[in-house]
């Protein structure tokens, strides 16, 4: 019976093998399954994170502007400008210095690489006003706030050769305060003036 083609019949594993067996294939389809998903996110992120290289070449590449301390503007170009926005305002020259009767103090600045001047004041109260001109057009800065009193305020440029003659005048808030102006040569010496003292200081030291 043995020789007659047919494999003996096999008797069934114990139930406990079948349910170990069952257990342990379900395990693997576990962790194939975590493991797939946890691949397939990585994909997705690296994806999402890492650059297109087409994109990349397809877009130009920004152009490199170097940091400059050079003026932006000369001449009749600065004229009602800031001087600070234009880089005018590094080293430049003092024309002039003035203190008001206020206590508020004035100075007339220039620079020779911008061919420009301009006025800055400090020291000053709220609706105090400074102009400035070099024989051409005024510009004026008004005080409009605390922080304006508390700070260097100035005005807008003017254009200026050797030898042209800037002009401050200075407006006090009060309504009985009088319009105070100076005025220096480009080119001159420095100058620091003071107000004239009043009538009444005067008949009293006399």
């Amino acid at each position: 019976d043995v020789y007659k083609g047919q494999h003996p019949q096999e008797s069934p594993p114990p139930a406990g093998i079948w349910r170990r067996r069952l257990g342990g294939s379900r395990l693997l389809v576990a962790l194939a399954s975590a493991y797939t998903v946890i691949v397939g996110g990585v994909a997705a992120l690296l994806f999402l994170l890492l650059p297109d290289s087409k994109a990349q070449e397809d877009q130009p590449l920004p152009a490199s502007v170097p940091f400059s301390l050079a003026p932006q503007c000369h001449g009749a170009a600065c004229e009602g400008r800031d001087p600070m926005r234009l880089i005018c305002g590094i080293g430049p020259d003092t024309l002039a210095s003035y203190r008001t009767a206020t206590g508020a103090h004035v100075e007339l600045r220039h620079s020779k690489k911008c061919g420009a001047s301009w006025a800055r004041t400090w020291g000053t109260e709220i609706g105090d006003r400074l102009d400035v001109t070099a024989g051409g057009p005024t510009h004026g800065v008004r005080i409009r706030t605390e922080d304006d009193a508390a700070t260097f305020v100035y005005t807008g440029m003017a254009e200026v050769r050797p030898g042209s003659t800037v002009r401050a005048c200075f407006r006090p808030a009060s309504a009985d305060g009088e319009r105070e102006c100076f005025e220096a040569r480009v080119g001159g010496a420095a100058t620091t003036t003071r107000p004239p003292p009043s009538p009444v200081a005067s008949d009293s030291r006399e």
